[in-house]
């Protein structure tokens, strides 16, 4: 899709651009999309990953601009010395589960995770290309050249059947990763397109040389129903024994991946040969930078490397348990001053209309709402319409232990009682003042929380009751005009009856209050509202809507 090019910033810093083949770019739907999952991208926490740091999305030459990272990936390593073994193989599934962990955090789907897409830096692994892939399939999931947006041989089998990719997809893609890692061939086979695709869909992986400790979960994580996979972050806390902050994870992963016996090549000028010639071009399959001066080799599975998969599990654990004794509890331990994770239970781009939230969007109409024709969901007030409120489609989900949803057929609907909504605003037009945001716990258009930002940048948080109400904390000043921004909100149960309330703008968070006697459970949304009494007119859009479930801790 696309052509990498190594180059330095201004500092003499290097980075790697990858810039769009002219074919794609022209298409309106894949600009519209890429612009997306570029924005989205940029969300994403850098540990395990390499971070965007810049993206032209107007352009006629669409590109993006990521760290550079040194290193061969997977594939090339596995190739030239052969496959993984213990501590090796061990903190590359725990890496890669952590950087799943943040890109689904951040509403992002890889969609084409495969062992080219993974770097092995002299820090860690790290996994490149999140998010892009899905911007192709806006031409209907193959490429100007006939193929299959992204790799058969890792690609789960509702992918191949054309059925809506979620994160459950990725889940997938680890699985076989960590066994082609393992093994040095992929867990499905075949030689040909039809044939792959006929072993994903019907056949049960070849898993005999992956690592007994490892082989129940990565038989888990290929599930064929993506329902019954683990999310990233169980596959994280399965793979650590117990609950884990991904950024102390990632550290952990780090520390560990520089001992001696467990990192699996060496660095310049370290005895053991260079992995490539330091002076030779660089590209690696997929569009993957591998650079120069690094080697890999496998190692043994001997005394050696257990010792080092030990030292790896538990000094995780014991980080988890100074983060749990210093006082950080439920949501805290999971991610520190970030929006929590969990499962995702919703996810809406509103590039198709057929997503349920209703609505037919009048651009002559300021007190209309609906899907917009660029690809966002647009709520219009003013002085004869001052409020609108739009419920998410969400009357299929269903509370359970884990905060997914059970299936449809269960006689009781009702949301998780702790979640996490989140969606990106953009003010299109503002005359005198207005609010919007995202609420919670709505029984009815009459009662909920709001986590509410007014045009001037004040962030509060609201409490309604049968339509009476008021600001539950002093609104916080955020800053800057009116402009695209996202909003994040967290409704945690605590205990019998109170509620945790958190909100967060563009990722940082300025507000929390508790609720002790919280309002019972009930839906999320949208909201847009002007001052009553007056002529404002707010017209805005909404666009990358998440709702995450959480189990109670």
């Amino acid at each position: 899709m696309g052509t990498v090019h190594l180059a330095e910033d201004t500092a003499g810093q290097r980075v790697a651009i990858k810039v769009i083949n002219p074919e794609f770019s022209q298409h309106d739907q894949f600009r519209m999309r890429f612009r997306r999952e570029a924005d989205a991208a940029r969300r994403v926490r850098r540990f395990c990953t390499a971070a965007v740091l810049e993206a032209d999305l107007d352009g006629q030459l669409l590109y993006v601009v990521t760290e550079y990272v040194p290193g061969p990936n997977l594939e090339q390593a596995v190739e030239q010395s052969g496959p993984l073994r213990g501590s090796s193989l061990d903190a590359l599934a725990v890496s890669v589960a952590t950087a799943l962990t943040a890109i689904h955090g951040a509403g992002v789907v890889h969609r084409d995770l495969k062992p080219s897409n993974v770097l092995l830096s002299p820090v860690g692994p790290r996994v490149i290309d999140f998010g892009i892939a899905r911007a192709l399939d806006t031409l209907g999931g193959v490429t100007g050249t006939g193929e299959i947006v992204g790799t058969p041989r890792y690609m789960a089998p509702e992918v191949l059947r054309g059925d809506p990719v979620s994160a459950a997809c990725d889940v997938f893609s680890w699985g076989c990763l960590v066994a082609y890692a393992a093994s040095g061939r992929a867990p499905f086979g075949g030689e040909t397109l039809p044939a792959i695709v006929y072993q994903v869909l019907n056949t049960e992986p070849d898993l005999s040389q992956v690592d007994p400790g490892l082989r129940e979960l990565v038989a888990a994580a290929l599930r064929k129903d993506p329902a019954a996979r683990p999310t990233a972050q169980q596959l994280l806390d399965h793979l650590v024994g117990r609950s884990a902050a991904p950024e102390q994870t990632a550290r952990t992963v780090q520390l560990s991946w520089q001992q001696p016996g467990t990192t699996p090549f060496t660095q310049p000028g370290v005895p053991g040969g260079p992995y490539g010639d330091p002076g030779a071009s660089h590209g690696g399959s997929g569009g993957s930078y591998g650079g120069p001066g690094t080697s890999f080799g496998g190692g043994s599975s001997g005394g050696g490397r257990r010792t080092a998969r030990g030292r790896l599990v538990a000094g995780i654990a014991a980080a988890a348990v100074a983060l749990a004794g210093a006082g950080i509890a439920g949501w805290a331990l999971l991610s520190p001053g970030k929006p929590p994770e969990g499962p995702v239970l919703l996810q809406e781009d509103f590039t198709q209309t057929s997503g349920g939230w209703g609505g037919t969007y009048d651009s002559d109409d300021t007190g209309s709402y609906g899907y917009r024709s660029d690809g966002t969901f647009g709520i219009d007030v003013e002085d004869t319409y001052e409020e609108r409120r739009v419920k998410a489609p969400t009357s299929y989900l269903i509370a359970s232990p884990t905060g997914a949803p059970l299936p449809s057929s269960t006689p009781t609907p009702m949301m998780p009682t702790s979640v996490v909504v989140g969606v990106t605003a953009q003010v299109r037009q503002v005359v005198g003042g207005g609010e919007y945001g995202v609420y919670c716990r709505s029984a009815d258009d009459s009662t909920s929380y709001e986590f509410g930002l007014d045009t001037k940048g004040q962030a509060r948080i609201r409490r309604v009751l049968d339509g009476s109400g008021g600001t539950l904390a002093q609104p916080v000043k955020v800053g800057g005009e009116p402009g695209r921004v996202r909003i994040e909100a967290s409704c945690e149960q605590r205990g019998s009856g109170g509620v945790r309330l958190t909100m967060w703008v563009n990722g940082e968070q300025v507000q929390q209050v508790d609720d002790p006697s919280g309002l019972g459970n009930g839906y999320v949304g949208l909201f847009a509202r002007t001052p009553k009494g007056d002529d404002s007119v707010l017209r805005m859009s909404f666009d990358d809507f998440e709702l995450r479930g959480q189990k109670q801790t």
